[in-house]
């Protein structure tokens, strides 16, 4: 069986998890161990049951869990250069690990793994299209816009894991200080409802069937206003999906292919 959920979504800690036959991938280990057990055990798995820890980028949000992660399972880490050698000294030394240029194409076992690269401020940071054909989840938070090429890594995708992560008009009269909206704003912070918007209904004219919102801040942005958003974007472009909300902490209900 083939399925994918999210773990945990927002400034707080990110991970997700795909199976697919043997192959049992964790897409980045935010929050810590004990956290990312837990939510397994939800799925009858374990930590120990992991064969892959895919990582985006190096923002403690993604990594905070992986290197204890690491000394207790035998997951291969999967990652970019230059994320790796951002995070290799807090790692054990010399971990299992496949290291890539975003753009290639991996192998991990008998799953196909696109990366592509995200504009954050974050060096090799990468969003990750996972698995074959129709059972396929495009993975793609953190980053400022979505490029032509983003489009076209995880157009077709049957499952998207989009990031929704502000309302403009919150974060412009929110409390974060002026540099820090600025960098939010920019092309390589974050995306905001209504270009996410954007993007969803482009991809769902390409096929993809379900759509998570992810990443959503919890001071610049609300879910009904994310909701909205994509909404009026899928009604506009005359197109439907099942939209889902990935917790900020906690599972989002398992997608099955």
């Amino acid at each position: 069986m083939t399925y994918f959920c999210t773990l945990a979504s927002g400034s707080s800690g990110n991970s997700a998890f795909y199976c697919c036959g043997r192959q049992r991938i964790l897409i980045d280990a935010g929050k810590n161990v004990r956290y990312l057990s837990s939510q397994l055990r939800r799925l009858g798995m374990g930590v120990g049951d992991l064969t892959h820890v895919l990582i985006t980028h190096s923002h403690s949000d993604h990594v905070s869990a992986l290197p204890v992660l690491l000394k207790h399972s035998r997951a291969v880490l999967v990652c970019s250069y230059d994320t790796y050698a951002a995070v290799a000294a807090k790692l054990p030394p010399d971990p299992p690990r496949i290291l890539f240029e975003p753009g290639e194409t991996l192998l991990l076992g008998d799953c196909p793994v696109r990366t592509f690269a995200t504009l954050h401020d974050a060096p090799g940071s990468c969003g990750y299209a996972v698995g074959e054909e129709r059972e396929r989840v495009a993975f793609c938070t953190d980053t400022g816009t979505v490029t032509a090429e983003i489009f076209e890594a995880i157009r077709g995708s049957r499952t998207v894991v989009l990031e929704f992560n502000h309302d403009e008009e919150m974060l412009k009269h929110g409390p974060y200080p002026y540099p820090l909206k600025l960098r939010i704003l920019s092309d390589r912070g974050h995306l905001s409802n209504a270009f996410a918007a954007r993007v969803a209904a482009g991809l769902c004219r390409e096929g993809t069937e379900t759509l998570i919102l992810a990443h959503l801040s919890a001071e610049n942005n609300r879910p009904e206003l994310a909701l909205d958003a994509v909404s009026a974007a899928l009604e506009k472009a005359e197109v439907r999906a099942e939209v889902r909300l990935a917790p900020r902490d906690g599972m989002c209900d398992p997608v099955y292919f």
